[in-house]
């Protein structure tokens, strides 16, 4: 056993070095792994050099503005990564505190609240989770954020993108304000009414004017505003307690629709060609948890 051991460590290079290359390896950037590893760009380069030194081989192609892994990298990169998986695993077993089991999300507030909590706590009751819902959409692969909830076109560097649902917005109220207000029957009735206006300060979403051009009614200079947000959950709120008409975004809007605190104020759907799709960064070692709930999610919309 000892000389096994001694042989091990004369074979086996420092796990500084292996931190090292898994690091560059998985981002195929020095730069990037010098950042998540709080060191110099210069010392990450260094160390992969003294490790292709030592094992005889280069690791990595370096060439002006790309790098990539040779054959032999790819197989110590797959050997790496693997190992550091299932260490990482083994040590949160051992603590006692499954972090692998605790699943980081970036979503929408309205998405985590109307939808994503209320459908997922169903299927899996008991799993931990670390719900970001943030003002700015958070870095993709270096944010430690497993599995983001994006509208966009589905391309997104470095990350695996799977899309689930169209973005179809209509225009919604409570019960009570339809009740009380004038009748809807065209479409440029809804300039008669109040509106309530969701404008994200950090990033595009559609709001009435878009809307009213897209569905073939021409937006006017000033619209009728009830009132302004930057939230959209708090523009479905205000909805619901009778400030005026909102614009919805289904499936975000269904439970609200299902449960009667909402309904439709003109059965007019926008549909603009984008999609929300679930995307997670493309690391070969992301957690089992991570996993599942990006394939349920990815299942509630297969086909759509």
């Amino acid at each position: 056993m000892s000389h096994d051991s001694q042989s091990l460590r004369r074979t086996i290079p420092s796990l500084h070095s292996l931190i090292l290359f898994e690091a560059a390896a998985r981002y195929l950037n020095f730069s990037k792994a010098a950042a998540e590893l709080s060191i110099t760009q210069p010392a990450v380069s260094h160390g992969i050099r003294q490790l292709e030194s030592s094992l005889g081989h280069a690791l990595f192609v370096r060439e002006r503005r790309a790098l990539s892994l040779t054959t032999q990298g790819q197989r110590l990169y797959s050997a790496v990564s693997g190992g550091f998986a299932s260490i990482a695993e083994t040590l949160d077993d051992i603590a006692g505190m499954p972090r692998r089991d605790t699943l980081v999300i970036s979503a929408s507030t309205v998405m985590a609240t109307e939808w994503l909590m209320p459908e997922f706590r169903q299927v899996h009751p008991d799993l931990m989770i670390d719900l970001r819902c943030l003002d700015r959409d958070p870095a993709m692969t270096t944010s430690n954020i497993d599995v983001h909830i994006r509208l966009g076109d589905g391309n997104w560097p470095d990350c695996d993108a799977i899309p689930l649902w169209d973005e179809e917005i209509l225009p919604v109220c409570s019960p009570a304000y339809q009740a009380k207000s004038k009748p809807l029957s065209l479409t440029s009735d809804i300039l008669r009414h109040r509106l309530i206006h969701y404008v994200d300060p950090y990033r595009f979403r559609i709001g009435w004017a878009e809307w009213l051009r897209a569905t073939g009614v021409g937006a006017p200079p000033t619209l009728p505003t009830s009132l302004q947000v930057n939230d959209s959950l708090v523009a479905m709120k205000a909805a619901e307690n009778g400030e005026g008409i909102a614009l919805g975004w289904r499936p975000l809007i269904d439970r609200p629709l299902r449960e009667n605190r909402l309904v439709i104020a003109i059965d007019r759907t926008l549909k603009t060609g984008r999609r929300f799709y679930v995307v997670t960064p493309s690391a070969p070692n992301r957690r089992k948890v991570a996993l599942i709930f990006r394939d349920w999610l990815a299942s509630r919309f297969e086909g759509l």
